[in-house]
């Protein structure tokens, strides 16, 4: 996205997470360091090698949706559709507001239905084909969230489903952003969706000891940044975002949390299961997220960033982070919401522009809760504990991956847009 293109505006934010319903909550959770991680409970993991995760304990989200879902979709559909009618009533968005072919969606997802999946196949094995349930079998494609929100939402434009790991979301959001600026579409409900805890992800990934593990302080477990980060949380639920042509929010009345400024993407291409610490990949993309922007590094006053409790992660981001900023990443505030929330694959950098946007709004920096001792490598101002006041202008957004992904997405206030366009 380059600034020849119109604007385009974030005017509605619906969160589904282990915090709760609602993006209040969820506000004040990163804010205050609410503990939401604990011992598994969607099944009996005292045998597995990690056995913590922050999962949805709040059945409430079933009350957006209509009862027939209920039995046809999987539950990262289910978060899905319950985050859009959020982020639909909080945009006040009615469907006569635009017409269909007007509408998009565009969602990210790293496993989808794979549960689901998994369950119908062990149930074909066990029980025979007539037992299999063809509709969890059909819902549980990576696709499967964002067709079913077109549906609720009788969104007929562009419509896609972005599967690129823990950068789904990212991904989408920036592609999405740029198809309201092209004006291909006026309106476009965007975000991600995840529900990765499951037997067979949780047993794999606790074999990779990419999970951490620790069981002396569980609520505290994932610690960004910090020099006893041994590994992620599992985390799960949807941020989505409506995202409208910046003209046609401020015509009919709309609130306005932040404006898209551009994105970018970069691979390390090095191996599937590594990342490059050299970050000089992530730092070239960083670079274009800020030239396509508009901006330079000096008008950073926030990054909102990956920090998800992984040594090898958390290091790169530090490094990428200084390699792309120079001298300026010393100044630049940076923080991880992972402490509280854990990291929910693809879903988890939507819910890093809900909190960015929450932060803009508030003018007020989300800590990094956990960080008590700080990794000697991660050494830039992570925000520790408390959370910061401070006047939020422009924000980089930062997700990474394995394999090497590395994806930015730039905000600006909305009252700075209102300046620049008069």
């Amino acid at each position: 996205m380059t600034r020849t293109h119109r604007g385009v505006s974030i005017t509605g934010i619906g969160v589904l997470a282990p915090t709760g319903l609602g993006k209040e909550i969820f506000r004040d959770a990163i804010i205050n360091g609410y503990p939401v991680i604990g011992l598994i409970t969607r099944f009996d993991a005292t045998s597995y090698p990690c056995g913590i995760a922050a999962e949805i304990r709040d059945d409430g989200y079933r009350s957006l949706i209509a009862p027939a879902k209920l039995r046809t979709a999987t539950r990262t559909t289910l978060y899905a559709l319950a985050a859009t009618e959020l982020a639909l009533r909080d945009a006040h968005l009615s469907a006569a507001e635009y017409a269909p072919h007007e509408r998009g969606v565009v969602f990210g997802t790293s496993l989808g239905g794979w549960h689901e999946a998994q369950q119908q196949f062990a149930i074909l094995m066990e029980k025979g084909a007539h037992r299999v349930n063809p509709f969890l079998l059909n819902g549980s494609a990576n696709h499967a969230p964002a067709m079913e929100v077109a549906v609720v939402t009788q969104s007929q434009g562009t419509h896609a489903t972005f599967s690129t790991g823990c950068c789904a979301s990212m991904h989408a959001i920036g592609h999405a952003a740029e198809l309201v600026a092209r004006g291909e579409i006026e309106c476009c409900v965007t975000g991600g969706t995840e529900a990765p805890i499951s037997p067979l992800v949780v047993a794999a990934m606790g074999r990779t000891r990419e999970l951490c593990c620790a069981t002396d302080d569980i609520a505290r477990a994932s610690r960004p940044f910090d020099r006893d980060h041994s590994g992620f949380v599992l985390s799960e639920g949807s941020a989505v975002l409506v995202l409208e042509a910046t003209e046609r929010a401020r015509a009919r009345g709309a609130s306005i949390y932040a404006e898209v400024l551009g994105h970018a993407s970069a691979m390390d291409a090095t191996d599937i299961f590594k990342v490059d610490q050299s970050g000089v990949a992530g730092a070239r993309a960083i670079q274009a997220c800020l030239a396509r922007s508009g901006i330079c590094a000096q008008d950073l006053d926030y990054v909102c960033a990956h920090g998800n409790s992984s040594p090898y992660f958390d290091r790169k981001e530090t490094i990428v982070l200084k390699r792309a900023l120079g001298d300026i990443a010393a100044t630049v505030p940076v923080s991880s919401i992972k402490g509280v929330l854990g990291h929910a694959f693809g879903a988890s950098s939507a819910f890093q522009v809900a909190a960015a946007c929450l932060a803009i709004r508030d003018q007020l920096i989300p800590p990094t809760h956990n960080l008590e001792h700080p990794d000697p490598e991660c050494d830039l101002d992570f925000v520790p504990n408390v959370a910061r006041p401070a006047a939020l202008r422009h924000v980089l957004v930062s997700s990474y991956g394995f394999g090497g992904l590395n994806a930015f997405i730039a905000l600006r206030s909305p009252e700075l847009a209102t300046v620049h366009s008069e």
